[in-house]
């Protein structure tokens, strides 16, 4: 059975690194699920409670900063509410369509669609979009870094 369960986490880790660049895993919390499995089968002998509370609070960072790159950047660009709401629906209509570089291409397209729905020049519209392109990529380098610091401090641990 331990061994069976230290799969699941190490499973569960490499989910969550694929899962920074797959929008439907959720990266950081399954690193961090992977984690404290480890910790639980091993009696938190190496990653102990303070392990998990640091893995915990990074992992709150990066969904905080995930969620609010786009709304900043947004806000940034002056997006109207018809831009958010098409760049929340171009991006999931490209992620079902193309994967992840649908998503950043749908929510470019949406973002541009929804601010001339809202009555703004097209120029004005395409600097909007340009929102959606840097929100995707502060979030993508945080959580690249964060995981990483995650899994390198994981396996510098163990071993």
């Amino acid at each position: 059975m331990e061994n069976a369960s230290m799969v699941i986490s190490f499973v569960l880790i490499i989910l969550g690194v694929l899962g920074i660049f797959i929008p439907i895993l959720p990266g950081p919390i399954l690193v961090l699920m992977g984690i404290v499995l480890y910790g639980f089968i091993t009696d938190f002998a190496v990653i102990t409670f303070n392990w998990i509370i640091i893995f915990a609070i990074l992992t709150f960072i990066t969904i905080i900063v995930d969620y609010l790159a786009s709304f900043f950047t947004a806000k940034r660009f002056n997006v109207s509410t018809w831009g958010m709401i098409g760049m929340i629906l171009g991006g999931f209509g490209g992620l079902v369509i193309l994967n992840v570089i649908g998503l950043l291409i749908g929510q470019v397209i949406g973002l541009i669609l929804g601010e001339i729905l809202s009555g703004k020049e097209l120029m004005q519209a395409i600097k909007a979009g340009s929102a959606g392109v840097i929100g995707y990529i502060v979030s993508l380098s945080v959580k690249i870094l964060i995981t990483g610091i995650m899994v390198g401090s994981f396996v510098y641990l163990i071993y």
